[in-house]
């Protein structure tokens, strides 16, 4: 897990057999959730599972967790749990940005407390960096509570992933070792408690998120608002019209952030329904595609 563009797609690359998109640039590639096989030894075969970040650039933050929620309920359902989780982080980041700490917020009510032991927190990137001031960005990561130092106190563990497969390997080592199965808190709420998403640690986080633009984008709208009343008296036509423009766009983009509050109401049984009927026309998609290609291959 992580934001977009911390190397997610790349580390599994490095371990899997299987094809792994990986973008080069901060336009999001993984855009659900998908599971790679990687051969450990000859006994042990590993699960990478590759997600999208909160700050997706195609899809909106309940959509994302819609597809997280619906993947580790449906896991978990099965009997199959996860031994950890991986974090990662670009060390060349000079500053934690709003969308890392929307992130990382994120992050922690999906795990809950008692989950942060089964995790890796992995900084990436070193070869872009100046040794010395990575190290001073690692520090302050782990000294401040709000990023990293809490789940360090709770026993999630910090290593640097330096890029190559020999790095990955060994960060995956650790939980193989390890070998303790983990549930998250939005597993437990789901499935055991039989929350609606809504209801979950998570998506009362993500539901204060939108609440909070939402109101911003509100007090943005009243004072277009009566800038738009200043135009008409001074019979400014052009001003008029330009801000009625703004006004359309923040009263389209607060109507986007209630449907998106009001998507987050939904079962564990609704999601997975959801999710299935997705799955399934991505992958009639998918054939439509292939078969379009047979029939009119390029030329060359």
């Amino acid at each position: 897990m992580g934001v977009t563009g911390a190397g997610k797609s790349s580390f599994i690359s490095l371990c899997s057999d299987e094809t792994v998109e990986v973008g080069h640039d901060l336009t999001a590639h993984t855009s659900r959730v998908d599971v790679y096989s990687f051969k450990y030894n000859s006994s042990t075969t590993v699960y990478l599972i590759d997600t999208p970040g909160f700050d997706d650039t195609s899809r909106s933050d309940t959509e994302v967790l819609q597809d997280l929620a619906a993947f580790l309920t449906r896991s978990y359902v099965q009997k199959v749990k996860l031994n950890g989780i991986i974090y990662l982080h670009r060390i060349t980041d000079v500053r934690m940005q709003g969308s890392a700490k929307k992130n990382l917020m994120m992050f922690k009510k999906l795990c809950g407390k008692d989950a942060l032991k089964n995790v890796i927190l992995a900084t990436t990137m070193w070869s872009l960096v100046d040794r010395e001031k990575g190290a001073e960005r690692e520090a302050q990561l782990l000294s401040t509570p709000e990023f990293w130092g809490w789940m360090k106190d709770q026993g999630s563990t910090v290593m640097r992933h330096s890029g190559d497969r020999r790095s990955a390997v060994e960060i995956i080592d650790h939980f193989v070792e390890q070998n303790v199965p983990m549930t998250l808190d939005i597993q437990d709420q789901m499935v055991n408690q039989n929350r609606d998403l809504d209801q979950t640690s998570a998506g009362q986080e993500l539901q204060s998120e939108l609440i909070r633009e939402r109101e911003r984008f509100q007090a943005e709208l009243r004072q277009v608002q009566e800038d738009m009343q200043e135009a008409i008296k001074e019979r400014d036509a052009l001003a008029e019209e330009a801000l009625k423009e703004v006004r359309d766009e923040y009263m389209s983009k607060i109507g986007e952030l209630s449907q998106q509050g009001e998507e987050l109401k939904i079962s564990m049984q609704k999601l997975h329904e959801a999710n299935y009927k997705e799955l399934r026309d991505h992958m009639i998609e998918q054939v439509e595609s292939h078969r379009r290609r047979m029939h009119h291959p390029i030329q060359r």
